[in-house]
């Protein structure tokens, strides 16, 4: 098979996941790669000289300063030709086989978006629930919540999927460059993949929007998958007001109308965990201090306009 693809990884400070990243790619994806690129978001560590020193093949770009993952991953992705973009977290484990099918899978199905693979723990036990999810509703983002998940249990055959995490995607470049890749204003991270695909289902409807689906899983192809290593860096304090702001930066693109019935639900949901959660409560307080300073909007949307 013709290398088509352009695997993306952003790094943020972080220990030796990366590393065993990049093996597993090489390993295990080599023949269907065109190209790896790893951005390093500001790290300031040493870290991304290091990894262009291990892995030459590897294009590492340096940014000065971390502006989010998004943001990143926008860069990432570039202005190449490659038709396939591999968006990955550093913490991700890519197994035997595994790409071939996701790209096999996308070859059937020339109108499908995406696809994704099933993650695991190295533990063995799958993460459906978390990876695999339906867009919110109110209800759930009035709540702090993201999307339900989309499966009870572990899917056995290629399933569409609303809403998957984008710690694996294999996603078409012409979706990416037509939705505009990932809105950068959700820094550092948390919900861009949800907006990411709210945006395309509502897109795909559009008659020359170059995709009809929005992603399938492929539960025969399998990634390990660790989680929360940028929460553990970052901070529960600083972790919390980012994931309500952009919850709320979220509400605003995509139900508007709704916006100020959601912040006052979310500030009384927050208001109450403060309460019932002593151990954490600093971290509430933060979050709720968050959610109440000026207006959510995002620049990105009105460039898209």
């Amino acid at each position: 098979m013709t290398a088509e693809i352009r695997a993306v990884i952003v790094r943020w400070r972080g220990g030796d996941e990366v590393q065993r990243c990049l093996r597993s790619l090489h390993t295990n994806a080599g023949a269907h790669l065109a190209r790896v690129v790893l951005v390093d978001s500001g790290s300031a560590d040493g870290g991304a000289e290091k990894l262009a020193s291990e892995f030459p093949d590897v294009e590492v770009v340096a940014l000065t300063e971390n502006r989010g993952f998004a943001y990143a991953a926008d860069r990432g992705a570039g202005e190449g030709s490659e038709p396939l973009l591999l968006l990955l977290n550093p913490d991700i484990e890519v197994t035997e086989n595994a790409v071939g099918e996701l790209s096999n899978l996308l070859s059937k199905n020339p109108r499908v978006a995406g696809a994704v693979p099933l993650l695991e723990g190295f533990d063995g036990v799958s993460q459906h629930r978390w990876q695999l999810r339906r867009l919110p509703n109110t209800a759930r983002l009035v709540l702090g919540l993201s999307g339900a998940p989309a499966f009870s249990s572990r899917p056995r055959v290629p399933v569409a999927v609303p809403q998957p995490a984008a710690a694996a995607w294999l996603v078409r470049r012409t979706v990416w460059e037509a939705l505009g890749g990932l809105d950068p204003t959700y820094e550092p991270a948390w919900w861009e993949d949800v907006d990411f695909c709210a945006r395309l289902k509502d897109r795909i409807a559009e008659p020359q929007f170059p995709a009809d689906e929005s992603f399938l899983l492929q539960p025969t192809a399998r990634f390990l998958h660790g989680g929360g290593s940028s929460v553990a860096t970052l901070g529960r304090e600083a972790f919390f007001s980012a994931y309500y702001t952009n919850l709320l930066r979220y509400t605003a693109r995509h139900h508007p109308g709704r916006l100020g019935l959601i912040r006052k639900g979310l500030q009384l949901s927050l208001f109450l965990r403060m309460l019932l959660r002593p151990r954490q409560r600093s971290a509430y307080r933060a979050a709720l201090n968050a959610t109440r300073r000026g207006n959510i909007r995002s620049p990105f949307e009105e460039r898209s306009h």
